[in-house]
């Protein structure tokens, strides 16, 4: 079984993502993007997750919500986030690259998610 492996993350809201710390701890909305590769290979896809704290996503109405793939913590902390980005990995392992992909995409948006679609148009 292949195993899933956070490579790395970065924001572009907040850089570096990993040392910041909200104003309010309560009130956290931002996209967070996630290096996710095998771990047995040096290359990595783009998964992109919005990390919002409960008081934000109540703040949304509920069709916005249902859109997007998110992680939802009740207080702000970087470790809260890693925590539930790994269990989301730990349940994604799969026999090739392309299942795990499948799996990710449940709970992450791919860099690739619209690639078929777009090169079926063009």
């Amino acid at each position: 079984m292949m195993m899933p492996l956070l490579k790395s993350q970065d924001c572009t809201d907040h850089d570096p993502i990993e040392s910041w710390r909200p104003e309010d701890p309560a009130v956290v909305d931002y996209w967070l993007c996630l290096h996710i590769g095998p771990a047995e290979e040096k290359g990595a896809d783009l998964f992109y997750v919005n990390v919002l704290s409960e008081l934000a996503a109540h703040a949304l109405s509920e069709e916005e919500l249902a859109r997007r793939k998110k992680i939802v913590i009740q207080q702000y902390s970087w470790p809260a986030v890693m925590s539930a980005v790994d269990q989301i990995l730990r349940s994604s392992e799969g026999s090739d690259w392309t299942g795990i992909t499948q799996k990710l995409r449940v709970r992450f948006d791919w860099e690739f998610e619209n690639y078929r679609e777009y090169k079926e148009r063009t």
